[in-house]
């Protein structure tokens, strides 16, 4: 992964995904995007004839949800599950108890904090460019994958 933080844009080849966040599809090259669809439509396939597989047993999806979406966080919770992981889900919105932001905790402080317990990262968040911000962070070091921030 390269990173030009002048442009805010990450360049992936797709023998570089593993371990990186994914902010967003312009990251992706058109030999990623290729080997992005290959994948989905494999995926497709092995949930249609098996049900899923236990390639991700042992490993645990933190949800991160500051907006409601319940399509997008359903989406993230199935596809583990369906791989034999499991998730956290932690409720960031207005109405959510799940989270420590209501006690003043920053966003980053969160994502750290369940970097202990989990894997990898789906974070939805109202402001424009939050994930990106927490993903390139110092502390971060898992990856974080954007399920929409701002006007997304």
């Amino acid at each position: 992964m390269a990173s030009d933080l002048t442009t805010n844009k990450l360049t992936y080849d797709p023998q570089t995904w593993k371990g990186s966040p994914l902010i967003s599809v312009t990251q992706i090259t058109t030999s990623g995007l290729l080997r992005l669809f290959q994948t989905a439509q494999s995926m497709k396939t092995l949930v249609r004839n098996n049900g899923g597989d236990n390639r991700l047993q042992h490993r645990v999806l933190a949800s991160v949800f500051y907006e409601a979406s319940t399509r997008t966080s359903c989406s993230f919770q199935a596809a583990i599950m369906r791989l034999g992981g499991t998730f956290i889900h932690v409720d960031g919105g207005k109405g959510g108890n799940t989270s420590a932001s209501k006690k003043g905790e920053t966003l980053e402080d969160t994502i750290r904090c369940l970097e202990c317990y989990t894997d990898v990262t789906v974070l939805r968040h109202p402001t424009t460019g939050s994930v990106q911000r927490v993903a390139l962070s110092d502390g971060t070091v898992k990856p974080v994958i954007n399920a929409g921030d701002g006007g997304e």
